[in-house]
């Protein structure tokens, strides 16, 4: 055998490993698959999440590191990995703007960080809980 399929071997077998650790990575990353909640568990999770919005306006810090917690708990009632790789993007973000925030003393960015907060936590109990808006378009005849 010479240095050059030498050469070639050994790249090919880089490239078969490296594909092996990709698909292996990728199926460690997947979504979880989420276990429905009851719906009374639904019910108190939204009653708390009124709770954590109105009290937004009074004490915003605590009410941001309440949405953090409530959200938590829903994701680990539903089976989400907690993990911080495989928390939801929103939910990273939203705690880097309430670090943010709590530095500089502002309350736009907790304001921030409890929409996003609202983001996963609407996501997580599996859609709205407001009812749609009833469409007011005329038909044209």
């Amino acid at each position: 055998m010479d240095l050059a399929t030498l050469a070639v071997d050994v790249v090919i077998a880089l490239w078969i490993t490296a594909v092996i650790v990709a698909v292996a990575r990728a199926w460690q990353s997947r979504m979880p698959r989420l276990a429905p909640l009851a719906p009374e568990a639904q019910g108190r999770y939204r009653q708390a999440w009124e709770n954590v919005m109105a009290r937004f306006i009074s004490a915003p810090r605590e009410s941001v590191r309440q949405a953090d917690s409530l959200v938590t708990s829903v994701l680990r009632d539903r089976g989400h990995p907690l993990d911080y790789e495989r928390l939801p993007r929103q939910m990273i973000e939203a705690r880097r703007k309430t670090i943010d925030g709590e530095e500089r003393g502002q309350t736009e960015p907790l304001r921030q960080a409890l929409l996003a907060y609202r983001a996963v936590f609407e996501q997580a109990l599996g859609g709205r809980g407001r009812e749609k808006a009833p469409d007011r378009r005329r038909e044209m005849a």
